[in-house]
């Protein structure tokens, strides 16, 4: 077997890229398996990282770092024969924890040693893939508004939402799938094939790897900020979907009539994309490698 570790290497909050590698070269030097360690050099380049190990024949290409470089390599393994490992090292980790990686860097890497593998889904919104969750209102919104500072973590985030909570103006938005067509100004809109954001935020908790669906999750408006603030501890209990303003819908495609052009996320990445928004599910398209 053939393995690629595909490091970001800056210093972050849960992440000592120093520290990870000495763990995998220590961890891995005696299993007889062929690995190497890559480190990126810039923002977006996991996706050609991981192509270019697949073409070197790996088997396996292991994300080191955060939701972001996890979204960057997975783009550069969909539909191959190579499965995608993780060794979470960011501040929200929200696709290890929904698929039960390990949160220690140390007991990922050894986990990897012999893991099982399964096909999941990915998702695709216009041209801009997806692995957990994506968004286009206010979690968007804060996305971009947290993009823009240095600080990261859960705390920083929080309060870039408070702030952006009392700023946000809900735009109307026609919403078509399956036949339906529905007309909403959402708080929230966000298309889930994972259960959580992130920091154990779950905003579709029903939501499966690989059945094939999206989960549609629309939160409406809800006025009251001191009712709002009641409802958080259901983003974190896993029974948002008993929110009263809370609809959340399966569906393969969705496409997205906006008003103007403004910001989308992808599993936190902040992007500007166009007022038309076309979100589908593709099907069992990743191989995965997780702990047995």
């Amino acid at each position: 077997m053939k393995v690629v570790f595909i490091v970001n290497p800056i210093p972050a909050i849960n992440r000592n890229p120093t520290r990870i590698m000495a763990w995998i070269n220590e961890l891995w030097e005696n299993t007889g398996i062929d690995f190497e360690i890559v480190k990126t050099t810039r923002g977006g380049e996991g996706a050609s990282l991981a192509k270019a190990a697949v073409e070197r024949g790996a088997d396996m290409v292991v994300a080191v770092g955060g939701d972001g470089t996890i979204n960057e390599t997975a783009q550069g393994l969909i539909n191959t024969n190579a499965a995608l490992g993780v060794v979470p090292a960011g501040s929200g980790n929200g696709f290890a924890r929904n698929l039960k990686i390990p949160l220690k860097p140390r007991e990922a890497i050894e986990a990897l040693k012999s893991p099982e593998f399964r096909q999941m889904d990915a998702g695709r919104i216009n041209e801009h893939y997806f692995f957990n969750v994506a968004g286009a209102a206010f979690d968007a919104d804060v996305t971009h508004r947290f993009a823009k500072t240095t600080m990261r973590g859960p705390l920083p985030y929080f309060y870039a939402a408070i702030r952006e909570y009392f700023q946000y103006i809900p735009k109307r938005v026609v919403l078509e799938f399956d036949d339906q067509k529905i007309r909403r100004a959402p708080l929230l809109l966000s298309f889930a094939i994972l259960p959580e954001f992130g920091n154990n935020a779950m905003i579709a908790p029903n939501a499966k790897p690989d059945d094939g669906l999206l989960d549609l999750c629309i939160l409406n408006p809800i006025r009251e900020f001191t009712k709002a603030l009641k409802h958080v501890p259901r983003l974190f209990d896993g029974t948002i979907d008993e929110v009263p303003e809370m609809e959340i819908y399966q569906t393969s495609r969705v496409v997205v009539k906006r008003y103007s052009d403004g910001p989308i996320h992808t599993d936190g990445e902040a992007i500007m994309e166009s007022a038309l928004l076309d979100v589908e599910i593709l099907p069992g398209v990743l191989k995965l490698a997780i702990p047995a």
